[in-house]
């Protein structure tokens, strides 16, 4: 009998030993070639954590060719005690080979000891193309201030079934900050859970991510231990650019410089953020998209973030402004509000049709589109939006039903934004940019057209507008 006592001891260990090698928290990110469009920079990565070391992780790639196995670009342990418990979380990193292909399919294994045969996946995955291809719409989904409470899950579910459904017309999926409440607490236990939660999306999508206040402790040693955005190496996920068909995406983390204020960092930062936006074509790429957690602007009075981020961001605002960005996505106010272009602190130079009373179309603005996207779901300190419409002029639209976001770019004419509700899954706002100075797309409304014989055509129409208007 204390033989089999033994033996059943012995099994027992060996299945722990194992079961620390199993692969969890898998996420996808595109890398450095969507930053430097280079042929032999990888264009995905994929991360997976295990609850000890393991040596041997791989991943096992399905290509055309046939199956690649791929090593660790990079492993790292972190270990944390949490009310006596040790706990273990080991971080493996593969970059995929740069000979794949853009705006194509493949599959992937994920592996944690070569030595079993206990893997997790498959997994299929698109890899969209960093340069736009004619008639092809840009699609990127970015949402803020999210848990994996019942709150969140209304979200969370929602984009899983948009990104299993639509794996390959969703270019990416962006979290723009305040990721899991936290991503270190409970000795990480909390990270692991978002992160598995999230994991059907995640393991099949591009997840980028940007940093917010809440993964700000220790110096954002948590967030830079679990993610690799493009640039990892120079800015450690801080700050780091890539372009997904005509658009050209920025993220900079603002909390970064509310925790550390040496002033050669800010400036650091600014000349960072200056020299991408001057490097970029805008024939090529004519839209660019801010994204930060910390919003530049937004109505909420009840919160000083509202109050004092035109003053304290006003450096930041005027490199916007000097490369005509097009829209600021912003997020940790717990609300959507969509404002008016702005120019430092007031309502911005655009063209506006008198018939269109929702602001839906924004021609030529020549300042940016500022828009707040924290209500992806976390529970507490939600803005009340009759609050918000009593701030500012600049104020279109409020919503405080959770949300998140999608950027399409439809061609260089046209950029749309589109707010969905996470439980219908309906529209609750959209508009368009629409820029007539770079080249047009056939595909133009009639307003758009400024030659004589449209401009008597556009007149007599708006005028039918205005009387069928008054008169239904």
């Amino acid at each position: 009998m204390q033989t089999f006592f033994k033996i059943l001891i012995f099994i027992s260990i060996i299945t722990s030993l194992k079961s620390t090698c199993i692969p969890e928290q898998i996420h996808l990110s595109l890398s450095d070639a969507f930053t430097n469009y280079t042929d032999d920079s990888s264009p995905m990565r994929v991360i997976f954590t295990t609850k000890g070391p393991c040596e041997s992780a791989y991943v096992s790639l399905t290509t055309p060719e046939g199956i690649q196995n791929v090593s660790a670009a990079d492993q790292k342990c972190n270990e944390r005690n949490y009310d006596g418990v040790i706990y273990i979380n080991c971080i493996h990193v593969f970059d995929f080979p740069a000979t794949l292909n853009f705006s194509q399919s493949y599959g992937y294994s994920c592996y944690g000891d070569s030595e079993s045969a206990e893997n997790v996946g498959p997994f299929k995955f698109y890899i969209p193309s960093p340069k736009y291809q004619e008639g092809q719409e840009t699609n990127v989904v970015i949402f803020a201030d999210m848990d994996a409470t019942e709150f969140g899950m209304t979200t969370i579910n929602r984009l899983t079934k948009i990104a299993q459904k639509n794996f390959s017309k969703i270019d990416a999926f962006f979290h723009n900050g305040d990721i899991a409440y936290n991503l270190g607490g409970n000795a990480s236990a909390k990270g692991d859970n978002f992160l598995n939660t999230i994991q059907n999306f995640t393991a099949i999508m591009p997840y980028m991510v940007t940093a917010g206040n809440h993964e700000n402790s220790s110096n954002f040693s948590n967030f830079n231990m679990r993610f690799r955005m493009p640039l990892y190496k120079e800015t450690k996920n801080h700050y780091y650019s890539f372009a997904i068909g005509n658009i050209h995406f920025v993220s900079f983390n603002l909390d970064f410089l509310l925790t550390n204020t040496d002033p050669a960092l800010r400036q650091y930062m600014l000349d960072w953020l200056d020299q991408d936006l001057q490097s970029v074509n805008r024939q090529e790429k004519p839209w660019i998209v801010a994204v930060t957690h910390r919003p530049f602007y937004c109505s909420f009075k009840k919160s000083d973030d509202c109050t004092i981020y035109s003053q304290r961001w006003a450096d930041f605002e005027v490199i916007l402004l000097k490369y005509k960005v097009d829209l600021v996505l912003g997020g940790h106010v717990h609300i959507y509000e969509r404002m008016l272009p702005i120019k430092k602190g007031h309502i911005g130079s655009f063209v506006h049709r008198y018939w269109d009373d929702k602001y839906r179309y924004i021609i030529n603005p020549q300042t940016p589109m500022y828009v707040v996207q924290g209500m992806a779901g976390h529970k507490g300190d939600e803005a009340d939006p009759q609050d918000v419409y009593k701030g500012q002029s600049f104020a279109v639209k409020v919503s405080k039903d959770y949300s998140f976001l999608k950027v399409r770019s439809l061609n260089s004419t046209y950029l749309k934004v589109e707010n969905y509700e996470s439980k219908s899954g309906k529209i609750n706002d959209e508009f368009y940019i629409i820029r007539t100075e770079y080249p047009k797309s056939p595909r133009l409304p009639r307003y758009e057209s400024e030659t004589k014989e449209n401009v008597l055509k556009r007149f007599f129409s708006d005028v039918f507008t205005a009387i069928w208007k008054r008169l239904f």
